[in-house]
């Protein structure tokens, strides 16, 4: 499949939060090739804007026959234009262009800030939209409204402004009261699909609309449904308002995170190993680095001390993407159920995992506690299948299947080294689920779910499993010391890839 090649036709930001740098940006976010004709060369900041100068509507046409003759477009998303000289040439341009393709109309007349950018919103420019997506202000303008107050207000506006137009409306509720400040696809009959997306308290947000828009664009150009692209561009901008303030672009309203789910994805794509900078020979606790947050369930003693403040990276990583968005209630049902599929088929050969380990345990009490949490493990299984309607039969990941092959290798092996490789599943599923425990409310979207994490049974477990492995590592080698922390280690990396891998498949 070809990469959509998307054309954005707008003003400029200087700052690169907003205009066609935050456009090409976006673009390249949602998987496509940018290009770029500027209508207005804007003096702007994230306090706000300076000064517009705006060319001379003929060297708008040059620049859009200029990419026109040479290459093929497949999405056009349109976005300041300065005055109705402006328009009409864009308008003709397209007419001339012969080719039905997604053209998204963000009718950027007043930025966040409040400052008027322009008044080139023309009818013909509607009336050739595939996409209108105006905020709350802009939508008033154009239906000669007053702000939508509400959700139904916004809805209601929309519909008037497709029925005017013929095209889809995508009502923005970024800006209205309460918790859910998603975005609505309305047509002329009405709303087509409303997408949640859960406020963001943030003091980043601009470039919001056109960041927006532009993934939208390219989303269409690359052949999804307007509904899936909605969904898509909606959960993408919602990453990226969360982050944008981690940026630290300048001391006003500062721009989202356009890069931000780029990034996680390449991190996550890493296959390598990180090295481990571990002795050969693990004599002393404190030959173990690192630094971690007070576990929820304390260390038996200084050897599982050493190992929970070595395995402080992956807990700070897996704090973030799946486990942050599934505590704050903004996780897609899709990512849940695709987790929940995944988590069946590890626990299925978990359970087997802790069977080798009370085949190889050494005591009775040691034989009876693993034995004892075998039963537990599939019991869970079945009560996951049972309530959330888990198929009996899953197809593992590439990642789940990595973390399983790792645990049947280890625990089939040296005894330690097994302990040590099934102890992060215990012991970060506790933490975590100590801190989700604590997120959680009635209205919650995944209340039942987390509920589960407030578990006596399973701390008890975990409890159990660190004092095995304090016991273990307090009698054994230098060298099995040493074998066992590397096995505990990349399991940690296991936990943090297994519970990431949910966030990089793309909601349907």
């Amino acid at each position: 499949m070809s990469i959509p090649r998307v054309l954005s036709i707008a003003g400029t930001d200087p700052t690169g939060g907003a205009g066609i740098q935050a456009d090409l940006k976006s673009i390249a976010a949602a998987g496509g090739y940018g290009m770029a004709v500027v209508t207005s060369l804007v003096a702007q900041n994230t306090h706000g804007v300076r000064e517009v100068h705006t060319p001379d509507p003929d060297f708008l046409r040059a620049q859009l026959l200029a990419v026109s003759d040479d290459v093929e477009i497949d999405a056009v998303k349109i976005g300041m234009l300065a005055d109705e000289d402006c328009a009409r040439v864009v308008v003709e341009w397209l007419d001339e262009l012969g080719r039905d393709i997604p053209v998204v109309v963000d009718p950027v007349m007043v930025a966040i800030s409040g400052d008027t950018l322009a008044s080139g919103v023309s009818a013909g420019l509607l009336e050739r939209a595939s996409v209108i997506t105006p905020n709350l202000d802009e939508l008033a303008m154009l239906t000669k409204a007053e702000p939508a107050q509400t959700r139904e207000e916004a809805d209601r506006q929309a519909r008037e402004l497709a029925e005017r137009t013929r095209a889809l409306v995508l009502a923005k509720g970024g800006h209205l009261p309460g918790e859910d400040r998603g975005n609505s696809l309305i047509d002329a009959r009405g709303v087509l699909v409303h997408v949640p997306s859960p406020v963001v308290r943030t003091t980043a947000s601009h470039g919001t609309g056109c960041s927006l828009s532009s993934a939208l664009a390219t989303q269409l150009a690359g052949g999804e449904d307007p509904e899936t692209a909605v969904r898509w561009a909606t959960d993408w901008v919602h990453e990226a308002l969360r982050f944008g303030e981690e940026l630290q672009v300048g001391s006003g309203n500062g721009p989202i995170d356009h890069g931000h789910r780029g990034r996680r994805y390449a991190a996550a794509a890493r296959q390598e190993q990180e090295a481990l900078d571990l002795p050969e020979r693990w004599t002393d606790p404190a030959e173990l680095g690192g630094s971690a947050a007070e576990p929820a369930v304390a260390a038996a003693g200084p050897w599982t001390e050493a190992l929970w403040r070595a395995s402080g990276v992956s807990l700070a990583q897996l704090d973030e993407g799946f486990v942050a968005d599934l505590g704050a209630g903004t996780l897609p049902e899709e990512q849940f159920r695709f987790y929940l599929a995944q988590d069946s088929y590890y626990l299925d050969i978990y359970s087997g995992a802790l069977a080798a380990l009370a085949a190889s345990a050494s005591g009775a009490e040691d034989r009876r506690m693993w034995s004892g949490m075998v039963a537990e493990t599939v019991a869970a299984e079945v009560e996951m299948q049972e309530r959330w309607g888990v198929p009996d039969v899953v197809r593992p990941t590439l990642v789940t299947r990595a973390y399983t092959d790792f645990l049947r290798a280890e625990t089939r092996g040296e005894h330690l080294t097994g302990v040590a490789a099934v102890l992060p599943c215990f012991w970060m599923y506790a933490h975590v689920g100590a801190d989700l425990h604590a997120q959680n409310h009635d209205s919650h979207p995944y209340t039942q779910w987390l509920s589960t994490y407030d578990d006596d049974q399973f701390r008890a477990a975990t409890t159990e499993a660190i004092e095995a492995t304090e016991r273990l590592l307090a009698g054994a080698t230098p060298e099995q010391r040493s074998a066992a922390a590397v096995a505990y280690l990349r399991a940690c990396r296991h936990e943090v890839d297994f519970f990431g891998q949910a966030t990089l498949i793309d909601v349907p």
